[in-house]
């Protein structure tokens, strides 16, 4: 349904037309009635209505004055004028404005006016399915062209060609790449299924939005050829007679054209600059290198243009300090350190960076420090685990960065400290959480009930009923529970023996250690580490 708006001095007239006229019938709403010009203007710019009905002699501003404003705003308005003025300076004007009727009130009839507005609904009508074939048929036209390129980028990809051929056949489907060099480019959209999810935008349409960005920036100044390989990687071959001299051009260029991209779609980009290449073969060989061999991009930082070099893997063991790393990040959940814990992932991010282990061994590493610690928080405090395991291989297997992962892993650890702090310190009272936060920091040391009363300055039978009521378990029984937790961290991630384990955890008697172990853990400490 149309709107519309009445706009005269005269109440009379106003009230008449709104009350005469079968609106609804005629397909439209009425959506205001206004006394002058100025306050039509004033009320109804931000939404401006499909048709104006108005006179033209009013006080402050007249109809017509009132139409040049409206016109400006959106030009398709339409309008129809009541007026005393029977002159042809004002119906000259009206023409200029693209008024559909001028009607003079002295001979106004209703049933002229319903016809002139039956008229301009047809026209609107008409219009707007004209409008919209035409949008259709352009998706069409850019579909088909998409469809085309990306057939000529697989082609160029997965067949071989003699330059000649391959030139003509890029003639052929409309795609002018003839040049003695070629520059390639992948074009990397930096986590698409974030974007998808925040922009509420499938990941083919942000694709095909980044690619029009980017072409419509790049084009202006060069001859390329530009199309999607998946919804991740865009593909983009600068034709190029001097590449040494067009290469400080193109570069500046691609800075634009990411820029561009960031302002419109408030998303990033990566590029990798491949080798020169003066054929096909060689193009192919470059593009097939740099779209297959993901893992070459895991140690590149996003929103960066690169040139694409691959990378030689470590051989080193990537878990000669799975230990220590596994103790500090441990310590830092217990106690819901997140500024420790990024210190700490960032430090390990560092030495995984410099190091360059291959990116499949950064992620198994990443999932094994996930399942211990899932698996603590499973067993120590019978929580729920937070990601099932095989969520857990799926996300981080997506993860295509390293600079990715970093981000990703803290939110996650932060997100699990969060959710033992919850289970772990259920109490209310200062005293017990202090007590149990102690217990978690100083696992290794002897702790007995009498020095941990004395620590919070109270009585030790008081301190004793009140860790009890408030957790409903022993304080000594809470204190054995997280040093065998501790005891079977050791058993399978250390080469110390059961003596050295029970003196690390201090208990000066072996025999008390394995006593307790076995009653927890159904078996001795030497059978855990063997089973294990």
């Amino acid at each position: 349904m149309l709107t519309a708006i009445l706009v005269d001095d005269d109440y009379p007239v106003i009230r008449y037309l709104s009350q005469a006229v079968p609106w609804s019938e005629l397909g439209i709403e009425l959506i205001g009635c206004y006394y002058s010009g100025l306050e039509a203007w004033e009320k109804a710019q931000q939404s401006p209505p499909d048709l104006i009905i108005t006179d033209i002699g009013m006080p402050k501003m007249n109809g017509l004055e009132m139409l040049e404003l409206f016109r400006a705003v959106q030009p398709e308005i339409r309008a129809i004028i009541l007026s005393c003025h029977n002159e042809f300076k004002y119906a000259q004007q009206a023409l200029k404005l693209n008024v559909g009727e001028y009607i003079l009130k002295e001979s106004l009839d209703i049933e002229q006016l319903q016809q002139a507005i039956r008229t301009l609904v047809a026209e609107v009508g008409l219009n707007r399915q004209q409008h919209t074939e035409m949008l259709v048929y352009k998706q069409k036209q850019s579909q088909n062209r998409a469809a085309l390129k990306e057939k000529f980028l697989k082609d160029t990809l997965y067949q071989s060609w003699d330059k000649g051929a391959w030139i003509e056949q890029a003639r052929s489907n409309g795609i002018m790449i003839h040049a003695k060099n070629y520059i390639p480019l992948v074009i990397v959209i930096d986590r698409p299924e974030e974007a998808s999810r925040v922009r509420r935008m499938s990941e083919y349409t942000i694709s095909f939005a980044v690619e029009n960005i980017m072409q419509e920036v790049l084009e202006a100044d060069h001859s390329l050829f530009i199309s999607r390989y998946s919804h991740k990687e865009i593909v983009i071959l600068f034709c190029s007679d001097q590449p040494s001299k067009d290469h400080q051009a193109i570069y500046h260029s691609i800075q634009n054209a990411a820029s561009a991209v960031q302002k419109y779609l408030k998303l990033s980009v990566s590029c990798l600059f491949g080798a020169e290449a003066r054929s096909p073969e060689e193009i192919r060989g470059t593009l097939q290198r740099m779209l297959r061999e993901k893992i070459q991009r895991f140690y590149l930082p996003a929103a960066g243009i690169h040139r694409f070099e691959e990378v030689c893997f470590s051989g080193e063991d990537i878990y000669a300090e799975y230990g220590t790393l596994y103790a500090v990040i441990n310590d830092d959940i217990a106690l819901n350190r997140n500024t420790e814990l990024r210190v700490h992932v960032k430090e390990w991010r560092e030495w995984v960076a410099s190091q360059k282990f291959h990116p499949n061994e950064v992620k198994e590493c990443v999932l094994r420090l996930l399942m211990d610690l899932q698996m603590k928080t499973k067993q120590l405090l019978q929580s729920p685990l937070p990601i099932t395991e095989e969520k857990l291989f799926s996300v981080v297997g997506d993860i295509e960065t390293l600079e990715h992962l970093e981000q990703w892993l803290v939110q996650y650890l932060e997100e699990l400290a969060r959710k033992i702090s919850m289970f772990s310190i259920k109490s209310k009272r200062s005293e017990v959480i202090k007590a149990q936060q102690f217990v978690i920091s100083h696992v290794t040391e002897k702790i007995t009930l009498e020095d941990m009363a004395g620590r919070l300055n109270l009585n030790a039978s008081y301190f004793s009923r009140l860790f009890k009521r408030e957790t409903n378990q022993n304080f000594i029984e809470y204190v054995n529970m997280l040093k065998l937790q501790k005891a079977k961290e050791l058993l399978n991630q250390s080469e110390k023996t059961v003596e050295e384990i029970s003196e690390y955890l201090g208990y000066a008697n072996k025999s008390y250690f394995i006593k307790l172990f076995k009653r927890e853990m159904g078996m001795r400490p030497s059978e855990y580490a063997t089973w294990h």
